[in-house]
Parts: C-alpha cells; sequence; structure tokens
C-alpha cells in the first residue's frame, strides 16, 4: 500500500447551522478558544464550492477556527446552498460527535443545565453522559484517568473495516484504545503528531452528509509538501482529488495550502499545510490552532 507522506491530523472540520450558536456552545461546554473567523467566502467562479468542497451547489462560506482542549475544530456555516438537514441520531453511520474523556464527567455536565443542553445518562456500551448542545453538536461525555478530547465519526458496515485498513496504512495511523459512545464502538487511531480519531462502526447503514450538509464533516491531515503527498496516493487506490492545490493568498491564513479528496471508504480527506508561526490571525489573536510537531520527516 502507498504510504501518504503526512504527519498527521491537522484538524476536523463540522458544518454547523449557525456559526455563532456553535462558538458560544464549545466556549462553555469545553472552553474552546476561537482563532479566526475566515469570510464570508464566496464561488470565485460558477461551480467552484461544489467542485473543491462537496457542497451542493453555488453558496457562501464563512468558517471559524477553534482551538478546542487542544484539538483544532473548523466549523462551517454555509448560506445559500441547498441545505440538507442532517437529522441522524449521533451514532449512525454517517454522523459525527465529540468524546470527552475526563476525571470530572459531573463537573461538565452541571455547566450544560445552565445552557439548554439535552443530557442523557448512558449505561451501555460505555457509562458517562450523551449530550446534544443546542447548536445542534452531538458530545459524549465519559470518565477518563486524563483530559482528553477525541472526535469521532461513524462509518457503515462496508467503510469500516476499509476505513481502518486505509488509516492506518496509507496514513500512518496506529490503534491506540477501544472506544464505544452513542450506541457504536470502535477503535481510536493516532499517529506520531496531530489529533487522535475514534473511528466507530456506525448503526443503521445511512448515506453521507455532503460538506454543506449540517452534520457535513472532514479530517485533515498536515503533509509538509502537499503536491508530494498527493502525487503519493495514485489514481489507483481510488483517493479522488477535488481539483488542485490551491494556496490562500489573503485573510486570516493566507499562506495555507489545501486540497480536498474524496476516500475510498466515504469519509472526505482534506490535504494540508498551515504555516503556523506566519499566519496573520495570529496578531493579536486570544486563541491559536494546536500545530503539528515540526521536525523530520518520519
Amino acid at each position: 500500500m502507498n504510504r501518504a507522506r503526512t504527519r498527521g491530523i491537522d484538524h476536523f472540520g463540522l458544518t454547523v447551522g449557525s456559526l455563532e450558536d456553535a462558538i458560544h456552545d464549545l466556549s462553555n461546554a469545553l472552553g474552546a478558544g476561537l482563532c479566526y473567523i475566515e469570510g464570508p467566502i464566496r464561488d470565485p467562479e460558477p461551480g467552484w464550492m461544489a467542485a473543491k468542497l462537496g457542497a451542493r451547489g453555488s453558496c457562501t462560506l464563512r468558517v471559524a477556527a477553534l482551538n478546542v482542549l487542544g484539538t483544532n475544530l473548523e466549523l462551517f456555516d454555509y448560506t445559500g446552498a441547498e441545505h440538507r438537514s442532517w437529522t441522524s441520531p449521533a451514532g449512525t453511520a454517517g454522523t459525527f460527535f465529540l468524546l470527552l474523556r475526563t476525571r470530572a464527567p459531573e463537573r461538565v455536565i452541571s455547566r450544560l443545565f445552565y445552557e439548554d443542553a439535552v443530557v442523557r445518562r448512558a449505561e451501555h456500551p460505555a457509562p458517562g453522559y450523551q449530550v446534544t448542545l443546542p447548536s445542534g453538536i452531538h458530545l459524549a461525555i465519559q470518565h477518563g484517568s486524563e483530559e482528553q478530547l477525541l472526535s469521532a465519526v461513524c462509518l457503515n458496515r462496508y467503510d469500516h473495516h476499509r476505513a481502518i485498513t486505509e488509516l492506518t496504512g496509507a496514513f500512518g495511523l496506529r490503534e491506540v484504545d477501544a472506544v464505544s459512545a452513542f450506541g457504536a464502538s470502535g477503535i481510536v487511531l493516532a499517529g506520531d503528531h496531530g489529533a487522535p480519531l475514534a473511528v466507530l462502526h456506525g448503526r443503521s447503514p445511512a448515506p453521507r452528509p455532503a460538506n454543506s450538509d449540517l452534520g457535513g464533516h472532514h479530517v485533515a491531515f498536515h503533509a509538509d509538501d502537499i503536491d508530494a503527498s498527493l502525487a503519493s496516493l495514485p489514481a489507483a487506490t481510488r483517493y479522488v482529488p477535488r481539483g488542485a492545490p490551491e494556496t490562500i493568498t489573503e485573510g486570516p491564513i493566507a499562506g495555507d495550502r489545501w486540497i480536498y479528496l474524496d476516500s475510498p471508504f466515504g469519509l472526505q480527506l482534506e490535504l494540508i499545510n498551515m504555516p503556523d508561526g506566519s499566519l496573520p490571525y495570529e496578531t493579536g489573536a486570544s486563541a491559536r490552532r494546536t500545530p503539528i510537531t515540526i521536525g523530520a520527516f518520519a
């Protein structure tokens, strides 16, 4: 299997109904810090959003980048697209949620009761709490020996095994733990650098949301050289790039080079080189992204 020249997971992306509501919820629930807001971003030419991002038609996009307990999370807010509300319960194939492991779950829960969050106690498959924040973001809270935030993707039974094979083989992640939440079970994968990812066998096979649908999501891998990383994944492996890599030339993250990929297991991926330490937003920012460790390529 060809090995992608990537270091690890840079960030996760999630499409929400309201940028402001989601920022508020994650700040109150998990102490998230706002790094920057980018946009509004409009189609530079007809069909660009659909071709490059997988959106449903021409639209306008705003992006907020948050540092949530050390995890980089991008929130997408589309207007003008053919919105399809993704109302499948968390744990269903095609959904995304956050999982907090903490020594004091009740301390987090006590804050959420004042924020109109829907909180349910869970006993199976793992004890803890299942939370739906007012903005619609799903959060599982479980007891852990140390504080850790995981981003979880739920895949159907056809894609789950292929995802594990590809993420460990092609992207060099390794299995580090088991995980269960919202009625779904799977494993936690991690690289030498970057954020961990929980990959779960979701209940009830369902179509995946598009990037512009509420609940749409993607996983972004850091590459020192986007073009070399892309070349290391030939078309025979069924990773299909959405156009050619692009470099952002203005705004809070000028210098960022990126490209989206459609993966052979249904999950939308991104290759990104975000030059942390030299990004315009960093001047006066109250929070900064967690950068991938800089060092020799492994």
